[in-house]
């Protein structure tokens, strides 16, 4: 059943002067996050020549992230500008970047996890592979999702799915940052997808000030990244997590004539 005052949101004059500045911030802070984390691990040693070899999925999986997130702010940019027609003919772009991401990022993770359960390390892999893959399983689920309501019309919901899609499919930049910034923390890695939830509560936070109701998008967004990722991690389901690796490890077997990981990148 379609909710009414979500319905409203997408109505003639239902935009306020006050989103033409807070979707793009918002876009530019969850891309900025995600490019700090990120620098450090992986765009730093690429640009200055000492990140080690590595395969080409890995780095097809980087660069379309990179691109992913240069494109999210822009078109949050273009929207607030009134720049419909190249808005929407580079969300239809996104599409290629989104399958991208998604299928190299699933092939290295099921390679890695397959890899760990054969020689027992590295642990990262065996502990949060099926968080990872509960991650980037929401993330495309909400990128389409966002794109369902564009066609439909529905661009209130479509904003709010975008952002909830991004914040979401942050989650392994946020958490190299927390990495980077705490030295090392036992759980870094379900602290920064976690806490990706904190762009959605801005969110949240901004649609009740100026509209007196929050859009059902972000509520279901919350849940979903809380209740799947959450029982994703070791600490709270041990079972299902070695479950979701067994399956991966008969993936990664198969796919691992793709890609063979070096041994000298671990995460």
């Amino acid at each position: 059943m379609t909710d009414p005052s979500a319905l409203a949101l997408d109505a003639p004059g239902a935009r306020t002067a006050g989103d033409r500045w807070f979707f793009p911030a918002l876009a530019v802070l969850i891309s900025g996050t995600g490019f700090a984390g990120f620098s450090f691990t992986y765009f730093g040693p690429i640009l200055g020549g000492t990140y080690p070899p590595a395969g080409a999925p890995l780095h097809l999986h980087g660069w379309s992230f990179f691109l992913w997130y240069l494109l999210f702010p822009l078109q949050a940019v273009l929207i607030g500008t009134g720049r419909g027609a190249l808005h929407r003919a580079l969300g239809r772009s996104s599409v290629v970047l989104v399958a991208v991401m998604a299928l190299t990022g699933l092939l290295v993770l099921s390679v890695r996890v397959e890899e760990a359960l054969r020689t027992g390390g590295p642990e990262v892999w065996l502990q949060y592979g099926p968080h990872i893959l509960s991650n980037l399983v929401l993330f495309v689920a909400f990128y389409a999702a966002a794109l369902r309501m564009a066609l439909t019309a529905r661009f209130a919901a479509h904003m709010r799915l975008m952002v909830v899609a991004s914040a979401i499919g942050l989650g392994a930049g946020f958490a190299r940052l927390i990495l980077y910034l705490s030295g090392f923390h036992p759980l870094w890695l379900p602290m920064g997808t976690l806490g990706c939830s904190l762009f959605i509560g801005l969110g949240i936070v901004y649609d009740a000030l100026t509209r007196r109701h929050v859009h059902s998008a972000y509520w279901i967004g919350l849940a979903a990244l809380l209740v799947v990722e959450g029982s994703m991690l070791p600490q709270v389901n041990p079972d299902g997590v070695a479950w979701v690796n067994e399956g991966l490890g008969r993936l990664g077997e198969f796919l691992g004539v793709v890609y063979q990981p070096e041994p000298t990148v671990e995460f």
